[in-house]
């Protein structure tokens, strides 16, 4: 059995890809706390996708039937044949996935947490079956999976070893190999996050679908050197860097809502990014007749509401669900006509 990629780093970003497809809900509820029990105590930021009820949700059945259609027409063989060897259905075997960083530039790792079920036997004799690329061992009372880099990969590369971690075969945890340990060393103890990101957790996790909350400053968390040293993009990104503390959520249902909230450092810099925001949406409307696809965004954000209260921004966003899915199929078929012309 060959494979570009080892198993471990297939079934972590199944993880991620296919509860982020499935991640549109009717029903959301607060994170769940065997997850919440496994993030590091000093997270700053994190993200949640509730994807216990997608199938009712339209636009979770749009993306889920095309996910299952691409498998059976070829355009993507690969899923079918990981379900297969591994047991593992991203689309219908994950419930929950969270994400928690402690955010910086300092330490830049992080853990993906995921709820299910998981053939931990079924995953094993797959990674053995490949035969190299993929150590499997246990830790703390949890399967193991590390993924070993070729003798021929930089040193960077071997110095940061990514892990998946199943604790019984209902918690999923994924990477990098400190990280993941931490975690499970974490899974026999009682463990909470900072009072203020619980707070937000809660909240967002209760009303949303989809969510990502940062405690920390986007300048801690963007590169210093980002934007180079173009006059053009110095403005917008010092107003960013001015960002204390950002959250947002998405509710699916027959009209998609999204809402979002920034603090800046005080209200001139609030006032600066909300104008930012209006000028971007002015531009996209500008552009909607010579292109498009920019007029089918441009209809998306036309309901875009920007509101500043003090050093806070608020957005809003209300979009039908019918025009989101008329948009994703207009994107990926221009995508693909090239693609088909070149086969031919």
């Amino acid at each position: 059995m060959r494979h570009s990629a080892t198993h471990t780093a297939v079934i972590a970003s199944a993880l991620i890809v296919g509860a982020t497809m499935a991640a549109a809900t009717g029903t959301a509820s607060a994170a769940d706390p065997q997850l919440l029990n496994l993030v590091m105590p000093d997270a700053q930021v994190m993200a949640g996708l509730n994807v216990t009820t997608a199938k009712i949700s339209p636009f979770g059945q749009f993306l889920l039937s095309r996910i299952s259609s691409a498998s059976v027409t070829g355009t993507d063989p690969g899923l079918q044949k990981f379900i297969e060897e591994t047991g593992f259905d991203p689309r219908e075997d994950v419930t929950e996935v969270l994400m928690a960083s402690v955010g910086g530039k300092a330490n830049p790792g992080g853990l993906v947490l995921a709820k299910g079920i998981f053939n931990v036997a079924k995953m094993v004799d797959a990674v053995k079956a490949q035969g190299k690329g993929t150590a499997v061992s246990t830790y703390a009372g949890a399967t193991l999976f590390t993924a070993v880099a070729p003798e021929n990969a930089p040193d960077a590369a071997k110095q940061t070893a990514h892990a998946l971690a199943l604790i019984g075969t209902s918690i999923a945890v994924a990477g990098d190999l400190p990280s993941v340990q931490a975690a499970l060393d974490r899974s026999r103890q009682v463990n909470s996050i900072s009072p203020a990101l619980a707070t937000k957790v809660q909240a967002l996790g209760s009303t949303t679908d989809a969510w990502t909350v940062s405690m920390a400053s986007l300048a801690s968390l963007i590169p210093s050197d980002l934007g180079g040293k173009g006059a053009g993009a110095a403005q917008p990104l010092q107003m960013v860097k001015n960002v204390v503390s950002s959250s947002g959520g998405v509710k699916f249902g027959s009209d998609i809502q999204i809402t979002g909230q920034a603090v800046a450092t005080d209200a001139p810099s609030a006032k600066a990014m909300a104008d930012l925001v209006r000028m971007v949406g002015a531009l996209v409307t500008m552009g909607a007749a010579q292109d498009p696809q920019i007029g089918a965004a441009a209809q998306l954000i036309q309901n875009l509401k920007v509101a500043e209260d003090g050093a806070t921004v608020n957005l809003s966003l209300t979009v039908p669900e019918s025009q989101v899915e008329t948009l994703i199929q207009a994107t990926t078929s221009s995508k693909a006509k090239p693609e088909a012309i070149r086969k031919m």
